[in-house]
């Protein structure tokens, strides 16, 4: 009795530690690593702030299912939340980024939740620090990319599965009905993962008698509630419906529709998919290829976890004895498949598969521990040997990432800080327009930085915008006419540049790769 108080102790104080971690890693510098808002995310924050004042997107349409952002749509979900947070605090940053962090945690609880249901109470301890310490799950949950809340919501909705099965009431069947519900508005991927790892869940259960006819009815008309507005969806953007309103919610037709990314020829180039996920892939805020998405030390337990799941599941199918585990294998292998007949996956679009990744890790641990002499001090070494990991990582992505890969692709903080600068300099009684270079991916869609700097009202700037979103004195295009008074941010528009120069045109440089360009020398941007 004592050893099992002590157990529990030990417990409880290695996970309040791994919650302050937690806590310390997705907060420190929150608003500034990563450097500038991505470009979805800004999208996403301005359409937050509309929903928050106004109920609409930025297009005026009323409560989307899905959003437009700037053409092809994004998943909603994470500017529902993000426009709570605004509604608290503000339209600031923090704002933005607090739903990531808040699903990261929800990872790290659920993940915990599963790793006691399926293995010794330690290696679940183990599994939650993991989840706390490595790379991909600190960096995803740091900003808002509305598809990584696939990750934390997939997992959750495991658990509650999971739990449905364990008690066997038709109540925790509805909520694991309502999770996977909601998981389906965290991003497209999953209207395809979804189906696939439900029809293999429940023929599972089905084969080894888990589960009723009235449970499975329960579960079925909880998610259909949920599945109906996005088949609607789906069918509006097929053409065979036009666009729907009610009170409660809008589908419309995008500009244009994603409909066909899943193909079987996507399988040959995708055949380094595996290698990919556990290095990093062609954009940096995803993964660096120095540190590895898990840490390379986790790449052995990592296969040796996915042989052991893989003879669980195996045995658990050949005698028909029920193994939560189970839902973890289905979940990894469906991920997998679907990734490798997706055109030009990636890492945040393949988010998902990190929790089996890690939880297979974890499973590979508990094996050892199982048969290891001197466990207390085999968890110490674990521990101590991913806290030399994370020591490494952190020092590079909080202090070197921000100026070592900047500016990074698709994310921007340039253009905000001078478009404040100009305002400053140019009191708004004065103002000239100001074009704006977009020859470059680090300028991708320029006026929405405009709206996070200042947002309008959706229905002010529908009114006001014109070709390219411009509007007001603001102009995302450089004309070849030269605007005697204008003023023009520059990045790699040579030939335009060179024009103004020839012009009269002086600049000021601008954090190493932006000039502003402006006719009199009278009015000085002092531009550091």
């Amino acid at each position: 009795m004592a050893d099992k108080e002590k157990e529990k102790r030990r417990v409880v104080i290695a996970l309040a530690v791994i919650g302050a971690v937690f806590v310390f890693t997705r907060l420190f510098l929150l608003t500034s690593v990563p450097r500038g808002l991505h470009v979805d995310e800004a999208g996403m924050a301005y359409d937050a702030f509309c929903l928050a004042n106004y109920g609409t997107d930025r297009y005026m349409t009323y409560h989307p299912v899905y959003l437009t952002n700037y053409g092809s749509g994004q998943s909603a979900l994470y500017a529902y939340l993000a426009s709570v947070f605004i509604r608290i605090i503000g339209f600031r940053p923090a704002a933005f980024r607090l739903p990531a962090v808040c699903l990261g945690a929800v990872t790290v609880i659920f993940g915990y939740l599963i790793g006691k249901e399926t293995m010794k109470k330690r290696s679940a301890v183990i599994l939650a620090g993991l989840i706390t310490l490595c790379p991909y799950y600190i960096m995803s949950s740091r900003w808002g990319l509305d598809c990584n809340l696939l990750l934390g919501l997939f997992t959750m909705s495991v658990y509650w599965l999971i739990l449905a099965v364990k008690r066997q009431k038709t109540g925790w069947f509805a909520l694991a009905g309502f999770s996977f519900g909601v998981t389906l508005y965290s991003y497209a991927v999953s209207y395809v993962l979804l189906p696939v790892f439900l029809l293999l869940s429940f023929f599972y259960l089905l084969w080894n008698r888990k589960i009723k006819v009235r449970q499975a009815a329960v579960f079925a008309a909880l998610l259909a509630v949920f599945a109906l507005p996005l088949l609607l969806f789906i069918a509006v953007n097929m053409e065979y419906l036009e666009p729907i309103s009610t009170p409660l919610f809008t589908i419309h037709r995008l500009e244009y529709y994603r409909g066909g990314e899943f193909s079987l020829a996507n399988i040959p180039a995708n055949k380094g998919l595996f290698k990919m996920l556990l290095t990093a892939d062609l954009v940096p805020y995803n993964g660096f290829a120095r540190f590895g998405t898990l840490y390379y030390i986790s790449v052995p337990f990592l296969l040796a976890g996915i042989l052991i799941s893989l003879v669980r599941t195996v045995k658990s199918i050949k005698n028909r004895t029920y193994d939560a585990q189970t839902f973890v294998a289905i979940m990894f292998w469906v991920i997998m498949a679907v990734d490798m007949v997706m055109m030009l996956p990636n890492i945040n679009k393949s988010n998902a598969v990190y929790f089996p990744f890690i939880y297979f890790v974890a499973l590979a641990f508990d094996f050892l521990l199982e048969r290891l002499p001197r466990k207390e001090w085999v968890t110490a070494g674990i521990a101590a040997a991913y806290g030399v990991c994370f020591l490494s990582f952190g020092n590079y992505y909080y202090f070197q990432y921000p100026e070592d890969i900047y500016p990074q692709q698709y994310f921007n903080d340039s253009l905000i800080q001078m478009l404040d600068r100009i305002e400053e300099t140019y009191p708004r009684g004065t103002e000239r327009n100001i074009y704006v270079d977009i020859s470059d991916d680090n300028v991708s869609q320029p006026y929405i930085y405009t709206l996070i700097r200042r947002p309008l009202s959706p229905e002010e700037w529908n009114a006001r915008r014109g070709e390219n979103n411009s509007y007001g004195h603001y102009c995302f295009t450089v004309p070849e006419e030269t605007d005697e008074n204008g003023i023009y941010i520059m990045y790699s528009d040579q030939e335009a540049m060179d024009r103004l120069s020839r012009a009269g045109f002086t600049y000021e440089e601008y954090n190493r790769f932006w000039r502003i360009y402006r006719k009199e020398s009278r009015d000085s941007l002092s531009v550091r």
